[in-house]
């Protein structure tokens, strides 16, 4: 029987081994940006690869064309841990989010994972997870069971030039947002000759903007809002009959959300009033807040020591941005290993992102993480006493202390 050191550096030398096949897989995905849930060559690319090692492969899962779970059984029965992959584009942009690190990082950690499988308990997962940017495909798989027998999950995300992982609250929350679309009907009529006669849909609109816009000095600070005009109106000489917005809500949890979201209602129901004009809301996708796992950061923040990874973490605060793994995080413990990609700092969702997710540096970086990542969720699989430890403090949120 091999020592636990031992299969630590199988997994490392595993990776080490086949660092060109996951540097192809990151290459090519980022070359060929596929947006949420047309994902077809990626899924197909990554699942396909990560089946090479052992794994058995069952796809399309949860009603997603673009889903996967990849699973590798142990000797013997004990807790299930997962990797999620993502690997959606932005539109036009293209992996300016560096999904395709993601994927890649997911098929790092199979590999491996292999390597040590049939030495230790429990079953690893990779489970591919479609549509992040826009469509919440977390969300569908959580709803459709897929994450139902899941103990615990792992991740990585670029963080452009900081590495490192919330490791005390607030670290590596997010906020919850949802998506709130408006259309307000009115009464066409020409705009010079008899404007009496009209209802004009669009000052609902802009009456529903002044009004969020006079909300926003008493929300919490954490809350935001922001919205757009789709439609406002078809020719200057016709009062605008029909008008619609879209706004998306955010708030520093779940509760909050809710609270602001029935004052932002209330508000579209306002200006409907003001008008004359009928207004139908609908609500879109509900993202949670995050809810990391303090635990697991700890340890994987000690792996990502271990294989070299240079810690640097500024991220001490609620991150004001939102994703579907909040929903996994409210489910099971969750933590993500944030990785820097560009010695300097740079900006989110841009084409600095993309070429820093294909450069040597992101590249090394994303083997280094993935090894961390995978070292991590060998210690899940065989340290019952950390999973408990990890399970006690998801039940018990927020953390104290």
């Amino acid at each position: 029987m091999a020592t636990r050191e031992e299969l630590e550096q199988r997994i490392i030398e595993a990776i080490d081994l086949h660092r060109e096949l996951i540097l192809e897989v990151a290459e090519t995905i980022r070359q060929n940006p596929e947006i949420a849930f047309q994902e077809y060559q990626a899924s197909a690319l990554l699942a396909a690869s990560i089946q090479k090692f052992g794994y058995e492969v069952e796809k399309p899962i949860g009603g997603l064309e673009t889903a996967f779970r990849a699973s590798r059984h142990g000797r013997a029965d004990g807790p299930i841990v997962a990797v999620l992959a993502e690997y959606d584009a932005l539109p036009g942009i293209g992996h300016g989010c560096g999904h395709n690190l993601i994927a890649a990082s997911g098929l790092a950690a199979a590999i491996g994972l292999s390597a040590v499988m049939d030495e230790i308990p429990g079953i690893f997962e990779v489970i591919g997870c479609p549509a992040e940017e826009a469509g919440g495909g977390k969300i569908v798989l959580q709803q459709a069971g897929v994450f139902d027998d899941v103990d615990a999950a792992l991740m990585v995300h670029h963080a452009g030039h900081q590495t490192g992982v919330g490791t005390r609250y607030p670290e590596g929350t997010c906020l919850a947002v949802t998506e709130l679309t408006f259309e307000y009907f009115g009464k066409p009529a020409h705009a010079a000759a008899d404007p009496q006669n009209g209802i004009n849909a669009l000052n609902a609109v802009i009456a529903l903007f002044t009004g969020i816009d006079a909300l926003r000095q008493h929300v919490p600070m954490e809350t935001r809002i922001h919205g757009i005009i789709t439609h406002g109106g078809d020719a200057p000489n016709i009062v605008p009959h029909y008008a619609a917005a879209r706004f998306y809500v955010r708030a520093a949890t779940l509760e909050d959300l809710e609270r602001v979201l029935e004052k932002v209602r209330r508000v579209a129901e306002g200006a409907a009033l003001m008008t004359g004009a009928e207004v139908e809301i609908e609500q879109g996708v509900t993202c949670y807040d995050v809810r990391p796992s303090y635990v697991i950061g700890r340890r994987y923040l000690e792996r990502m020591r271990q294989v070299g990874m240079e810690i640097r973490w500024e991220r001490t605060g609620r991150g004001m941005y939102s994703t579907d793994l909040g929903n996994i995080s409210h489910r099971i413990p969750v933590a993500t290993g944030s990785f820097a990609i560009s010695p300097e700092p740079i900006p989110g969702h841009s084409q600095q992102v993309v070429e820093a997710a294909g450069s040597p540096f992101g590249q090394e970086q994303l083997l280094k993480v993935s090894k961390a990542m995978a070292l991590t969720a060998f210690d899940l699989l065989t340290d019952s006493e950390l999973l408990a430890q990890a399970k006690a403090e998801h039940a018990h949120w927020p953390p104290s202390g």
